[in-house]
């Protein structure tokens, strides 16, 4: 079955790389470049947005100034997309890596029309450092970047089976939403995705697909609309 996008942005949090082996264990790297691989031979023009929450989450320092905070977690999504682009590259994946904080020699500088160029030819593009700017999440980076080089959905891949009505965690009765509209999910005060990527997503029409990434064989599942909770326009 083929996917029903072709060319998405994936947000991955760092939690999800992260495995169970500490903040780049083997397990969680070699589990998505695994992902990454089998989507792409399935047709699928990947983007990449790694989170940092794994290593360091800027909202979590409030012993530094927030600038200070928020630079350092837009640090720790380069080591992310670093060690990730190691692991494909072991796997044979052929991949750029672009970052919005410069880091000569370890990462390219972003660049919509060269990460355009990588999609057509069938490499993965990792997207590191977030928007470059603080208070700003990874989700609306993610957002941005879809928009930037033309992908028709953002699929964020989280610990969670997609969107609830309330934090499954707290309230194990609270019920899976499978679909709904950006405007129902800003409504309902749901937290799950930023309001900010909610919200500029849904300005230009750009799905969400919300899917539990830690399962084998979920980002395909997702790119063919089998899994996760969509977020999009009536």
């Amino acid at each position: 079955m083929k996917p029903r996008y072709r060319r998405v942005v994936v947000k991955l949090s760092g939690e999800v790389l992260a495995g169970d082996e500490g903040p780049l264990g083997a397990g969680g790297l070699q589990l998505y470049a695994e992902e990454l691989r089998r989507a792409r031979e399935a047709g699928a023009e990947l983007g990449v947005v790694v989170g940092g929450g794994n290593i360091a989450r800027g909202a979590a320092l409030a012993h530094l100034p927030p600038v200070a905070g928020h630079t350092i977690g837009m640090l720790a999504t380069v080591l992310n997309a670093l060690a990730l682009r190691e692991v494909l590259a072991q796997g044979g994946v052929p991949s750029l890596l672009q970052s919005a904080l410069p880091v000569p020699g370890v990462a390219d500088p972003l660049d919509p029309w060269g990460a355009r160029a990588a999609l057509d030819r069938g490499e993965v593009v990792l997207f590191a450092g977030g928007t470059g700017n603080p208070f700003v999440t990874t989700d609306t980076a993610a957002v941005v970047r879809a928009l930037a080089v033309g992908a028709e959905a953002v699929l964020k891949g989280s610990k969670v089976d997609g969107v609830y009505e309330d934090d499954p965690a707290r309230h194990p009765a609270a019920r899976l939403l499978p679909r709904l509209t950006p405007e129902e999910y800003l409504a309902r005060g749901l937290r799950v995705l930023d309001r900010t990527a909610v919200t500029l997503a849904g300005e230009h029409r750009l799905p969400i697909v919300v899917f539990n990434a830690t399962r084998p064989g979920a980002l395909l599942a997702a790119l063919r609309g089998e899994t996760g909770s969509l977020i999009a326009a009536k």
